[in-house]
């Protein structure tokens, strides 16, 4: 086995060292530069302090109807009223929309100004192309970051844009003397054009759909089974920020009801009484034609035969109204009452109410309660149901 002599080793280590430590210096006085000045490009953290002297950095989100939402990596986002702030700083630009002022696609509208903020007291100044201009904070409706007001006025919506609703599913299974199993599963989309609250809404489409089966079998009885599915389509048109023309189609089936099929498809009008960030409530009125097929199992009456098919003119009179409760709770509620103009007996009414509470992310527990009443079911068979379901929620924001 040779060895290098102690003398050689010497020599070499420090001629490696020497070149090492010139090629990282080369290599940082290349690289340095250019990760300083690309630090540099970027915006800096905004600022925010309160009104006690408490300060956060983060990044402004954005601000609607006198909330502003900021983002910080310690306390995550908060919503803070402008009365409770005694400073703002942002890095990047917003679009400072005041309240009466109306934002069109393809019209940018040159009176939004839009620029760096600085906020002072009751004043925000707006650092625009054209110099700064000084708002009063109560005028105020919506702070929206630059890039997405030019996207949302100057850029065509995608196909997907602007979804929003919930996913659900929830299951009960019990082995015993009795061996029962129910199943629910839910889907509420909605979609708006434009997809943002501070322009003026174009239509609207809606899309729900609901699902409960059950069994219960036990030896030498016969099956009990529960099945009732509910499908639902609109289609609003607005011909202002609070009145629209609707659309509509919907399917039910509700075994226990012995309801085969109900073909609902009306047209009317929707009027918005109120929309806020917190809660909304919308009331409509429609002229339906309904078709009605029952079960042909139970007993017969004149009233309606066994397997009967009717055929309805009648109205549709609802409401649909949500409230945002603290910790993201969202609880909401639609009933809707339909008397039949050629057959007064076959008036018919539904009622939903149910709330969501967030647990991680976009996941939620659900609770929700339907009651659906018809005042002339199939022979046999009650006219009201009434479910109670429970079950995890994925809310698409």
């Amino acid at each position: 086995m040779n060895f290098l002599p102690a003398k050689h080793c010497s020599n070499c280590c420090p001629k490696k060292l020497r070149f090492l430590l010139v090629w990282l210096a080369a290599f940082g006085a290349y690289i340095l530069p250019l990760y300083a000045a690309d630090s540099s490009s970027k915006p800096g953290a905004d600022m925010l302090v309160f009104t006690n002297g408490d300060k956060l950095a983060g990044h402004l989100d954005h601000e609607a109807d006198g909330i502003v939402f900021f983002d910080s990596d310690n306390a995550g986002t908060v919503q803070v009223p402008w009365a409770k702030l005694k400073s703002l700083k942002t890095g990047k630009p917003f679009a400072v929309i005041q309240n009466g002022t109306s934002v069109k696609r393809k019209n940018p509208n040159l009176n939004v100004p839009v620029g760096t903020l600085e906020l002072h007291g009751d004043t925000l100044s707006v650092a625009t192309l054209q110099g700064v201009q000084e708002i009063p904070v109560k005028s105020i409706q919506y702070l929206v970051d630059k890039a997405a007001f030019d996207h949302a006025v100057l850029d065509s919506q995608r196909l997907l844009e602007g979804i929003t609703g919930s996913l659900s599913a929830g299951d009960s299974t019990v082995n015993s003397t009795q061996n029962s199993q129910s199943i629910n599963t839910g889907v509420t989309l909605a979609r708006g054009v434009p997809a943002v609250t501070w322009m003026p809404p174009r239509d609207r489409t809606l899309l729900n759909f609901s699902n409960t089966y059950g069994r219960i079998s036990q030896p030498n009885t016969p099956t009990v089974k529960t099945n009732i599915l509910h499908g639902g389509l609109e289609q609003d048109e607005y011909f202002n920020p609070r009145f629209y023309l609707l659309e509509q189609v919907m399917y039910d089936h509700n075994f226990s009801q012995g309801l085969d099929l109900q073909q609902i498809y009306g047209v009317g009008f929707g009027y918005t009484v109120f929309k806020y960030p917190k809660q909304e409530l919308d009331l409509t009125a429609t002229v339906d034609y309904t078709k009605q097929q029952f079960t042909s199992s139970g007993a017969g009456t004149a009233a309606a035969a066994p397997g009967a098919t009717n055929n309805l003119i009648g109205s549709s009179i609802g409401n649909t109204y949500f409230y945002k409760f603290p910790r993201k709770i969202l609880f909401n509620e639609t009933a809707t009452i339909t008397p039949q103009w050629n057959a007064f007996q076959d008036y018919s009414a539904t009622a939903t109410a149910g709330a969501t509470f967030p647990i991680f992310k976009n996941f939620g527990l659900s609770a929700q309660v339907i009651d659906s009443y018809l005042n002339d079911p199939a022979p046999g068979f009650n006219g009201n149901s009434l479910e109670f379901n429970t079950g995890l929620t994925y809310t698409i924001q």
